[in-house]
This record gives structure tokens, C-alpha cells and sequence, in this order.
């Protein structure tokens, strides 16, 4: 990894990488799901019921009703929606500080596949607004990661080059597709990973 002079965008993914969603055996234990974390985030990312509230067209009551069949879990709706909303358990350690590290020349933005129950605790319980120059949330763009459309809609909102946008995630297949738009991507986890990749590409103040 070399330092990229030509980056003018530092582009970060919200889960797992600024924001604590805690063990994936929480995910089972609310889903009735089995499987290696990586298996589950990537069922996760295929579920069609996940990707209808992540792009924003249903409701959190839909997504509820349509996951629990889904998954064939036997789980109260209400019991499930209230887990649900309180399942990102708050930003990392050292996350705010992060960000605010990333010198001033740099346009700061977020690219998550998130939702209208999660958006609210992101923005404003956990200090996530004003911290950004741009917000690309799913649920509000109406498509989710990897799906290229989302890539692109980034792209032309910022009007930069692909190969200009530095950006970090936790999922292997949201990198690839970044990678394939011509993004300098990298998966990492945590707010230390994310700082050692940000420091190679010389972004941060010291």
C-alpha cells in the first residue's frame, strides 16, 4: 500500500468499522441463525428481506414480519424490532477522534447500508451528524452495497474519480465492488485497522 496523492475523498462504511455491532452470536441468538461470522454477514448481505429496508422500500414493521419468515425464526415481531433497534451497540472507542484526525483538505463522507429504525441512533445518539461533509446512507439513496448502483451514485454526487475516493468497509464483497468502480478500497475492522490504512495513505493529522 502506497500513499495516493490524487485521494481527495476518504469514504467510510459505519459497521464494524466506526460503529461496535457486537458478536455475531447476538445475530443468531435473534435469528435462530448458524454459521462463521463472515458466512453470517454474507447471508446477511443477500437476505432479501434486509436489502428491501436497507434501499428504504418497506417499512420496519415489513422487514420484521418478512425476515422472522425468512429465517424461519419463531421470534415475536415486537420482541424482535426492539432488539432489532437497539442492536448497534454504539460507536468504538477512538471513532470521533478518527474521523476529526482526517485533514481538513480531505472530503470526509459515509457510505453504510443502514435503515430508517438504525439512522436516527447513528446520527444523533451517537454523534455521527455534522461529522461528515456527505451521508450516502442505503435507506436514502434507495440501493445497498455491493450493488454498483450505489457506487455510483457517489461518484456522481462528489464528481471526483473513482481512483480519487479512498474507502474502508468489513465486507469483503462490498471491497471487491469498490475495487471493480476503480476505488482504492480495504476491508478493515475497527477503528485501529481503519487508522493503520488511513495513516499509509498519509490522510490523517498526527
Amino acid at each position: 500500500m502506497e500513499q495516493n496523492r490524487n485521494i481527495r475523498v476518504v469514504l467510510f462504511d459505519l459497521g464494524n468499522v466506526l460503529v461496535d455491532l457486537g458478536d455475531v452470536s447476538e445475530m443468531h441468538a435473534m435469528l435462530n441463525t448458524q454459521g462463521e461470522e463472515a458466512e453470517v454477514w454474507l447471508k446477511w448481505l443477500k437476505s432479501p428481506a434486509v436489502a428491501a429496508f436497507d434501499s428504504g422500500r418497506v417499512s420496519f414493521d415489513h422487514f420484521a414480519e418478512a425476515l422472522l419468515k425468512e429465517v424461519g425464526s419463531n421470534t415475536d415481531k415486537e420482541t424482535f424490532k426492539t432488539a432489532f433497534k437497539a442492536w448497534p451497540r454504539g460507536l468504538f472507542g477512538g471513532a470521533l477522534s478518527l474521523v476529526d484526525s482526517v485533514k481538513p483538505e480531505y472530503h470526509r463522507a459515509i457510505l453504510s447500508n443502514t435503515n430508517a429504525a438504525h439512522w436516527p441512533r447513528l446520527m444523533d445518539e451517537m454523534g455521527l451528524a455534522g461529522k461528515f461533509h456527505s451521508y450516502y446512507a442505503s435507506h436514502l439513496v434507495g440501493a445497498t452495497k455491493p450493488d454498483k448502483t450505489i457506487y455510483q451514485h457517489v461518484l456522481d454526487q462528489l464528481q471526483v474519480a473513482p481512483k480519487e475516493i479512498l474507502f474502508i468497509d468489513d465486507n469483503q464483497v462490498n471491497i471487491d465492488t469498490a475495487n471493480e468502480m476503480g476505488m482504492q478500497a480495504y476491508r478493515v475492522k475497527g477503528v485501529e485497522e481503519a487508522r493503520s490504512v488511513l495513516n499509509e495513505y498519509g490522510v490523517l493529522s498526527q
